[in-house]
């Protein structure tokens, strides 16, 4: 049905031949004979514009035939205007030579359209939420601005518990989102065993979040597609921002060179273990690092190279015996890491001329990801390794003729995975010994037609993944009608793919292992169906509720085995189905006066069906509300707050306990050799129980002063009130009656940080 409807919206929309010509040329000093950078060129009347580049140059595509009028402005010259005359499929060169002149200003005020405005008037994409670097740092914080941490904050994302930075996209797994940086795949973004994310604040310019219906350029994950945008320095010179919080310390160095090559890199370091080191003499032999460059150079035919690189490291690495509060804790040595790795260049060049289009652009990316993970425990006794290196090479070539824009893309990726478990210590073969080298590949094409009051996106992904004896077909559609220009209703549905599931058990309340597998013919490719409509309303150009609807079906789902046999491959999961759906309701108020923020309501079902039958999934929280709210009343003072409500999500309850003791044939009873009994826990119903409800306040400040160099320090107050939201239950069935303990989650947390930017 979705295929077909794409090719008959392929077929069926084509574009009236020669109802458009292209505008091109260079505008120089007319003294000098200097190209002059910069100069805004339109169409007197129209929206149609474009900037010259460093050369000069300019492409106006699209322009309407007939008699139209260029112009070409700048301060500091005299602004000049062509009258021409087009005809259909034309090219024209039009050049202008600027002479210098001297322009009394008035006061301007020159406002740009947001990206959440453009987003809503030219693209068909469902449930889009932008959120640009500074927006970041308002949000309340727990250490220093996380951007993971406000992605939780937005509708249809549920975060299972406050030590877990990990997020759930409307009802889907963890391990089902697709992140992104800079259009290159990370593959576990944590730190701290889930605690915080591994972007640093100050090296994001912008992230969005596609909570489903993404087009056919994005695959390889079922729920949703986490886009992060690297910062662009623009000003010439060097510029920087250092940081100091409670979680790490970070420094920020970006500029340009030349006018056109500009340039990023930062590195950020947790000191808790020299803090603790520094006033005690305990250890806590932890510490993470992160280091991330991005480097963009204009060339000069209009086209842009740029790469980008980051490495992220955790370390745990101390001595057992020391680490409890006598010597009695164990001995040997214990060392757990994990981290990844992003290599990536990118090249994306206009096409002046392509047969039958007003204008195009190929991009190629090429890129390395990788991710690794490591247990050493007792010098030896066990170990546990894995690593997941993919190489990945993405190309695209765009074209737009009138109101038509087409997409032809592919992607190769080939993958090394690496999982071993072994006991050194003890001798023998490995526990368990798996190497996995398969390749995915794909096409895809999408097609988008905007017309005056609809706009379409259709689209077919083509992929396989050798070794599994799989390849599909994933349709795509979106379509969004509008009533008028403020109010538009979407409809959208397609399928997803995944072949790179993670070895994790979901049930725990915290990430502590991630272990990434890849599709085979033990494991299935999963894929999910989906379905949204939606209707987004905006009042004027900074205010905007849209409310959205969806269903998803799953197939062929892999689940963590928990009872797996660690020596014997391909047990590791079971394959379950299963649905989620739901409403999610947005009303935000976008970053343009004194206050500004967000609320979003979610309410979601979702359940799995299992060998052990259906349950529901540890993400199913039923309601959840985020209320997100900036206030800057002027000069220096910015205030920041976040309340979230949510039902509970659900557990297994323990409904008894077993002691284990050994027997013993000579006297013919059972006995625990004067030792503290080895106690069992009994589980209930797979998720039949529900924590009760959560319900968190958080509160910030910020003072900003500004000068040659910014101060901004701020102060978070995290669970202002307090609340005793549940982590967890102990249950002890040795007392009588039984007795159950709650562990909770973050008590009320102050931190505090300071940044200075130059």
């Amino acid at each position: 049905m979705l295929a077909f409807a794409a090719a008959l919206l392929f077929a069926a929309g084509q574009p009236p031949v020669d109802t458009v010509a292209i505008v091109r040329g260079r505008v120089t000093d007319a003294a000098t004979a200097a190209p002059i950078a910069e100069v805004a060129v339109t169409v007197v009347g129209s929206r149609l514009g474009a900037i010259t580049d460093a050369e000069g140059r300019y492409v106006l595509p699209r322009v309407p035939v007939g008699s139209v009028t260029v112009s070409a402005a700048r301060i500091g010259y005299a602004t000049r205007t062509e009258r021409v005359t087009l005809a259909g499929g034309e090219s024209r060169t039009l050049d202008f030579a600027l002479t210098t002149a001297t322009t009394e200003m008035r006061a301007v005020r020159v406002e740009a359209q947001t990206t959440e405005r453009e987003q809503f008037t030219l693209s068909p994409n469902p449930g889009l939420f932008a959120v640009r670097g500074e927006t970041l740092k308002r949000v309340p914080v727990i250490g220093e601005p996380d951007v993971l941490r406000v992605v939780q904050l937005m509708p249809g994302v549920v975060a299972t518990n406050d030590f877990n930075a990990g997020y759930n996209v409307r009802g889907g797994e963890s391990d089902q989102n697709l992140v992104l940086l800079d259009g290159y795949p990370i593959y576990n973004p944590f730190h701290l065993a889930g605690l915080f994310g591994t972007f640093i604040d100050e090296t994001v310019g912008e992230f969005e979040l596609m909570p489903g219906g993404f087009p056919a350029r994005y695959g390889s994950r079922l729920s949703s597609v986490l886009s992060i945008t690297p910062k662009a320095e623009e000003r010439s010179g060097i510029h920087g921002t250092a940081s100091v919080s409670v979680l790490a310390s970070t420094l920020s160095l970006g500029g340009r060179v030349g006018g056109r090559t500009s340039w990023n890199v930062a590195g950020r370091r947790t000191y808790a273990d020299r803090f603790v080191a520094a006033i005690s003499d305990q250890s806590l032999p932890y510490w993470f690092t992160d280091v991330q460059a991005h480097v963009k150079h204009q060339l000069p035919n209009g086209g842009t190279l740029s790469a980008t690189a980051y490495t992220g490291e955790d370390v745990l690495d101390g001595f057992l015996g020391g680490l409890g509060d006598s010597t009695s804790a164990g001995t040997g040595d214990l060392r757990f890491d994990w981290g990844n790795t992003v290599v990536g260049v990118a090249w994306e060049q206009p096409l002046d001329r392509l047969p039958m289009s007003d204008s195009a652009r190929v991009m190629q990316r090429l890129s390395r990801t990788g991710f690794g993970t490591g247990l050493n425990l007792g010098s030896g006794s066990l170990t546990l390794d894995n690593t997941l290196v993919e190489s990945r090479a993405w190309g695209e070539l765009t074209r737009w003729r009138g109101q038509h824009e087409t997409l032809l893309g592919y992607e190769w990726s080939t993958y090394r995975v690496r999982y071993d478990v072994e006991a050194p210590a003890a001798g023998g073969d490995p526990i368990l010994r798996v190497r996995q080298n398969p390749s995915a590949g794909a096409l895809y094409v999408d097609h988008t037609v905007r017309l005056s009051s609809i706009t379409a996106r259709a689209g077919v992904r083509a992929e396989t993944v050798t070794g599994t004896d799989w390849s599909g077909l994933s349709p795509r559609l979106s379509i969004k009608w509008f009533a008028n220009e403020d109010l538009a209703f979407t409809l959208a549905g397609g399928r997803t793919t995944q072949w790179t599931p993670a070895l994790r058990n979901e049930q725990a309340p915290v990430r502590i292992f991630d272990f990434w597998l890849t599709s085979d013919r033990d494991t299935p490719v999963a894929e999910a169906w989906q379905t949204i409509g939606g209707v987004e309303r905006w009042f004027g150009g900074n205010r905007f509720v849209r409310v959205e609807a969806y269903h998803k079906a799953y197939g062929r789902l892999p689940a963590s085995n928990l009872f797996n046999d660690p020596a014997v491959r391909g047990d590791e999961f079971i394959i379950t189905t299963g649905e989620s759906y739901g409403v999610d309701v947005l009303l935000r108020q976008l970053e343009r006066g004194r206050m500004s923020g967000w609320l979003a309501y979610s309410y979601g079902v979702s359940t799995r069906d299992g060998p052990d039958g259906r349950f529901a999934p540890v993400q199913d929280r039923r309601h959840n509300l985020n209320v997100v709210s900036s206030y800057r009343p002027g000069g220096t003072w910015s205030y920041g707050v976040r309340l979230g409500l949510g039902t509970g999500t659900p557990f297994t309850d323990v409904v008894g306990q077993l002691v284990r003791r050994r027997y013993d044939p000579l006297t013919n009873s059972f006995s625990t050799d004067d030792r503290e009994p080895e106690r069992e826990p009994i589980g209930g119903v797979r998720n039949a129980a529900r924590f009760p409800l959560f319900q968190r306040l958080d509160l910030s400040v910020t003072r900003t002063s500004t000068g040659r160099r910014t101060w901004a320090p701020y102060l978070s107050l995290i669970n202002a009130y307090n609340a005793r939201n549940v982590f967890t239950y102990v249950f002890d069935y040795v007392d009588n009656p039984p007795t159950r303990t709650t562990i909770s989650q973050f008590p009320i947390i102050p931190t505090v940080g300071m940044s200075v930017s130059w």
